[in-house]
């Protein structure tokens, strides 16, 4: 099996492959997520609700009975831990990236006040990389932990 192929079982068994909506082969689907889009010209940004639609995987044994999106060639992918209760303030996205949260719950505030809380199993396209960007709290009672997966331009391609 491809490497990229064990990075993406990995990712998607840690993240649990219900919570991502993944289908069998034969009936391709969607996966759910929401977008910090890029800010406008005043730098405001603004939340929209998205999907990835997925394809056949084909191949044999157990890749054969995955749906997938392919997001390319990743690199410099991370885990990252927020504190129960903290707030990270005002600040741009440092890239475009996934924002997988794994565990607690995290509450996002775009530049436009609009509040979204993501939790474990959902995920954000954070493309708020200049303006006011948004803020991060971590409102849950555990910390809040998320796999951040850097994404190059262009991906997800848009509808």
């Amino acid at each position: 099996m491809h490497r990229a192929r064990w990075i993406a079982l990995v990712v998607m068994a840690a993240l649990g492959v219900t919570s991502l909506n993944l289908v069998a082969a034969d009936s391709p689907g969607t996966v759910s997520y929401v977008r910090l889009g890029p800010p406008d010209a005043n730098g405001i940004s603004r939340f929209t609700d998205e999907t990835l639609a997925l394809a056949p995987g084909g191949g044999p044994g157990l890749e054969g009975l995955l749906a997938t999106h392919r997001l390319g060639d990743i690199k410099g992918v991370i885990i990252a831990s927020l504190k129960a209760g903290a707030t990270e303030d005002w600040h741009p996205a440092p890239r475009r990236q996934f924002m997988f949260c794994l565990r607690g719950i995290v509450e996002v505030t775009a530049g436009d006040g609009q509040k979204r809380r993501v939790l474990p199993g959902q995920f954000v396209l954070l493309e708020d990389t200049s303006g006011k960007g948004h803020i991060t709290h971590s409102a849950g009672t555990e910390d809040h932990v998320a796999l951040a997966i850097p994404v190059p331009d262009g991906v997800p391609a848009k509808k």
